[in-house]
């Protein structure tokens, strides 16, 4: 039983409002100031740069998830947290990485070709201007791989957050919200096997709003220690609301057993879900900045 309350008592403090009003408003002030690229510099673009840009991109998506978890719009909140993630572990492989504008800029190039394509179907254009234009941008690259990313950055830098956010959150997220897999279909039939026109939401908003808490504070932790700025106050943000934050995985597994049966089976299905909370365990909760700050520090 005592895995029942523990479970329970996870459940309850990661779904309950979380006031932070003040500190989140320190947090978003400190990092605008990280920001020092105020025009941005083309093809002399670093991945300084591009981690900054990464940085006025996150920030607005944590106003964005804010703003749709107060209005009860989960399933936005839901896109926006896993955009939000998207746009953490890019902003940190940018800052850690010396091809990281090369990269970004390739891959570019490939969705430019076919946008391009729209605009030959649309008469707008022949098709040798429309592919002699792509070429002209330079090599074609392949697609950007967010867990190719967050993998390296695992791998090459020691960042075993990013690598944590990504099988965690991002790849549950993408299942159960962004993608028309069978797991986003099969939460508009209710456990009767009726249609719902509206869907069962397999997770909690304020999880959502805290993610993108949380990935604000790591990409802004990670800007000001190759800055040589203080990190402490970010780490300290990002570690509050990943610790509150619940997964996917943990917030389904609880609402599943809720659902499967009457009542009074819920504390036995608490007690055997108890069992396997590990494997849905969030990112890990260090009071240092262990597998949050990269270990190495880019060339030059």
């Amino acid at each position: 039983m005592n895995g029942a309350r523990e479970i329970v008592w996870r459940y309850v403090r990661g779904a309950l409002p979380y006031p932070d009003l003040l500190p989140r408003s320190r947090i978003r002030r400190g990092a605008g100031r990280l920001i020092t690229c105020k025009r941005w510099p083309g093809s002399d673009a670093t991945g300084m740069d591009a981690a900054q840009l990464a940085l006025l991109r996150l920030l607005y998506l944590q106003q964005l998830t804010r703003i749709a978890a107060s209005e009860r719009r989960s399933e936005d909140a839901a896109m926006l947290a896993r955009a939000a993630i998207e746009t953490a572990i890019v902003g940190l492989y940018c800052l850690h990485s010396g091809d990281a504008i090369a990269d970004l800029s390739a891959a570019n190039y490939r969705p430019s070709g076919q946008v391009g394509s729209y605009l030959f179907d649309a008469g707008l254009g022949s098709r040798g201007a429309v592919d002699g234009a792509v070429t002209a941008l330079g090599e074609l690259g392949p697609d950007l791989n967010v867990r190719d990313l967050a993998l390296w950055l695992e791998r090459e830098q020691e960042l075993l957050q990013a690598a944590t956010l990504y099988h965690s959150y991002y790849v549950p997220l993408s299942h159960l919200f962004s993608r028309a897999y069978a797991f986003s279909l099969m939460r508009h039939v209710s456990p009767n096997g009726s249609l719902c026109r509206r869907p069962a939401f397999q997770w909690t908003r304020c999880s959502a709003a805290r993610v993108a808490d949380g990935c604000a504070g790591l990409l802004a932790a990670n800007i000001a220690d190759v800055s040589g700025a203080r990190t402490e106050p970010f780490l300290r943000y990002a570690t509050a609301h990943f610790d509150r934050a619940l997964t996917p995985a943990f917030a389904f597994a609880v609402k599943g057993a809720r659902r499967a049966g009457p009542l009074r089976a819920f504390p036995a299905a608490l007690t055997a879900l108890a069992g396997s909370q590990a494997s849905a365990a969030g990112p890990p909760h260090a009071d240092d900045d262990s597998g949050v700050l990269s270990r190495q520090r880019p060339d030059g």
